[in-house]
């Protein structure tokens, strides 16, 4: 361990909240530290909220700034918030070095990010954001944080801070701070284009319209020269609903139909010259 001109720094082991079961870090940027850590900070007249640096040993550019939840973290290690955990790329066990800073200025404007369109289709977006911006206490130039709404994250980047200073980074606690939204990255500025219909829908429909129409609709000549009567029928009265089959409304009489060969005649006739009737039977 090395003091330094910030008052505390140190090489420490990191691990994320979920491996120590912490999940109610990832609610913002404060971190675990461990209480010797607390010890060499004590004797500085610090003013605001602690504030530290964490810095990867992989990428000397990889690096944030964060605020302390509590001193419980196991000595020589520290714990910090998943997400910023996979943002800066760590992996448990590996070495960050850890520094103390004296004082960030306060933030006036932050220049938001999100990663999809979801997130600024939420109701009142804004007020989304600023409720869960209580729980950060400072924010990086060129970091990707999280905000968790109804169980689902959502990535923002912090594209930009001010006032402009070298360490890229603001105080927002119990600060007065301006949020400029900007476009999402998956927004898409062109018109959404129309739904095309399928070839067979279309030919569906124009089947169906066809149905619709007159049975007939062109000219005709009668054969006997008189004019035809253009009006146009309905449909439905151009075609009839054929009744179906009834065997009991067709019986046949006596079960059989009747021949020629059956009798045409059966009755009474007039003989000339005679003045009686008799009864002539057809042979």
């Amino acid at each position: 361990m090395n003091r330094s001109f910030r008052g505390y720094q140190n090489m420490l082991e990191v691990y994320s909240a979920s491996t120590f079961q912490k999940k109610t870090l990832n609610q913002g940027n404060k971190i675990l530290l461990p209480a010797s850590a607390l010890q060499q900070v004590l004797h500085l007249k610090q003013q605001g909220p602690m504030i530290f640096r964490l810095q990867s040993t992989q990428d000397d550019k990889k690096c944030t700034y964060v605020g302390v939840l509590e001193f419980t973290a196991e000595e020589g290690t520290c714990v910090i918030p998943d997400w910023m955990f996979e943002s800066m790329g760590f992996f448990d066990g590996c070495n960050i070095i850890i520094s103390h800073e004296k004082k960030l200025e306060q933030g006036k404007l932050i220049r938001i990010q999100p990663h999809e369109t979801a997130f600024i289709d939420l109701p009142d977006p804004r007020a989304i954001l600023e409720n869960h911006l209580r729980n950060f206490i400072c924010l990086t130039e060129g970091e990707t944080i999280s905000i968790n709404f109804h169980n689902t994250n959502y990535l923002i980047d912090i594209v930009k801070v001010e006032p402009t200073n070298n360490l890229k980074a603001v105080c927002i606690n119990e600060a007065d701070v301006e949020i400029d939204f900007m476009k999402p990255l998956d927004f898409n500025d062109a018109p959404p284009n129309l739904i095309k219909k399928s070839s067979s829908l279309v030919q569906q429909e124009e089947l169906q319209a066809q149905k619709q129409q007159t049975v007939f609709t062109g000219t005709g000549v009668r054969i006997d020269g008189k004019p035809l009567n253009t009006q146009m029928r309905k449909p439905s009265e151009d075609v009839k609903p054929v009744e179906p089959y009834n065997p009991r409304k067709h019986k046949l009489t006596n079960g059989l139909k009747q021949t020629q060969e059956a009798t045409q005649f059966v009755g009474s006739s007039i003989k000339w010259g005679n003045t009686g009737t008799q009864n002539k039977k057809n042979a």
